[in-house]
């Protein structure tokens, strides 16, 4: 298990403590910072105000439905920026719309995940969602180990 630093942008704190509650319960120990909408995740991955010596995230976990900017909103800025379009993006929505899907694709989404209702399924939902992290971030640690 690599170490890992996630900002989960979710303004339900349900969802976060359900989320936090899983990946203990999975034994997985990522370090989870937690902002509550849109203009936060943007200032946290800036590093601007508040959050502004913040440690720059190895994965975002985003929920769609967020107020004051949406989602889809903060993934497109973060997308159009080269120093933050390679941190990998995990969508976490309630939507089960495929266009919801297809749209969070198109704008760089690495994976996008519907919620589910039934406990066992968001346990299966996080366990897939970790093993691809970590398999994505040994990747990304592998391509700058030196060759011999």
């Amino acid at each position: 298990m690599l170490d890992m630093d996630i900002l989960l942008v979710e303004d339900s704190s349900a969802d976060a403590y359900l989320l936090k509650e899983v990946l203990a319960r999975k034994q997985y120990a990522p370090e989870i910072h937690w902002v509550i909408d849109g203009y936060r995740a943007l200032d946290y991955v800036f590093q601007r105000r508040e959050y502004h010596d913040a440690q720059r995230p190895d994965m975002i976990v985003l929920d769609l439905n967020l107020p004051r900017i949406t989602g889809y909103e903060v993934l497109k800025e973060l997308k159009s920026n080269a120093d933050f379009a390679a941190i990998p993006v995990i969508i976490l929505t309630t939507s089960r719309d495929p266009l919801d899907h297809t749209q969070c694709k198109t704008l760089g989404a690495d994976m996008c995940l519907s919620k589910p209702h039934i406990i066992k399924e968001y346990e299966d939902m996080v366990q897939r969602m970790m093993d691809w992290a970590n398999l994505r971030l040994a990747e990304t640690t592998d391509d700058k180990m030196p060759v011999n």
